[in-house]
């Protein structure tokens, strides 16, 4: 588009510089050209916001992946980035329950017509989809996980969609096919991961979409990266496609136990609550770089 408008624009300008006699209307007409080729120029050299879609998933319950994904979200709109957090449509809520939604959609966001609740937070950088669990009375097919993926990218730069545990859902493998990138979020209880792999027949979207997909470690401490364990932990994950090994890609600390009781307690997100914590979540914040 940036090359048409500039070809034109080349020739624009060269026939202008001849001398043609105009009349006053093809002089209005003229003037008018060139207010929306400046216009096209402006627009065309604008930088544009990444546009990237996320599903982060745990392989079992309680490894962190909510947690990861509602974070994230929030440290990202902290830097101006408008950014959607939505979970699995036709799952119950994790959020809804987690972060008060009813009251806090009721008290600061307008009444809206929509079939899910948005919470505004961050300035209105973070819009956090959450469908009430009275809602859910309809079945919900793949072309509907498309449609809605397709909605939250519409309206904002990143789309963090926050999947829990729910992997083995069918309708998961399409909607994984369709992000960017699938971060899968492990914890320190290597003996739930072992029997998981183990138990478990590896998903579709494990192989068809390997190259999409981060292991992130949470809850785990630096010195483990350089330690046996962590070879363990990796050799576990290869065996459900030996042929292309895993590798851990980010860490993430443990946070402070109290301090995160503390923001659950109060219906927010941890950064919420404590954002000068966000330093721990630095090598995850570091993909809009990229």
């Amino acid at each position: 588009m940036f090359q048409q408008v500039n070809r034109f624009v080349s020739q624009f300008r060269e026939l202008e510089k001849r001398e043609i006699s105009r009349t006053q209307d093809e002089e209005r007409l003229l003037q008018a050209l060139k207010e929306k080729l400046t216009t096209a120029d402006e627009t065309a050299d604008a930088p544009r916001q990444t546009q990237r879609s996320i599903a982060i998933l745990s392989l079992y319950p309680q490894a962190g992946a909510s947690f990861l994904a509602g974070n994230i979200a929030f440290a990202l709109a902290g830097k101006g980035i408008s950014v959607s957090l939505g979970e699995l449509p036709g799952t119950i809520s994790y959020t809804y329950f987690a972060l008060d939604v009813e009251r806090r959609v009721t008290d600061s966001t307008p009444h809206s017509t929509a079939p899910t609740s948005i919470l505004l937070v961050q300035n209105n950088c973070l819009r956090i989809h959450v469908e009430a669990p009275m809602t859910m009375n309809q079945a919900i097919t793949e072309n509907d996980h498309a449609d809605w993926l397709f909605r939250l990218s519409k309206e904002s730069s990143i789309v963090l969609v926050d999947l829990s545990s729910s992997w083995r859902v069918k309708q998961v493998d399409r909607l994984l096919g369709l992000v960017d990138e699938i971060w899968v979020v492990i914890d320190t209880d290597l003996a739930r991961l072992t029997r998981t792999i183990v138990t478990e027949e590896p998903p579709g979207w494990w192989r068809h979409h390997h190259f999409r997909i981060k292991i992130i470690a949470n809850k785990w401490s630096e010195k483990w990266n350089r330690s046996a364990i962590m070879k363990k932990v990796e050799g576990t994950l290869s065996l459900w496609d030996e042929e292309n090994p895993v590798h851990v890609d980010q860490v993430v600390p443990l946070f402070d136990g109290e301090k995160t009781f503390s923001a659950h307690s109060k219906a927010k997100l941890f950064l919420e609550q404590y954002p000068e914590e966000e330093s721990g979540l630095a090598s995850l914040l570091s993909f809009q770089k990229v």
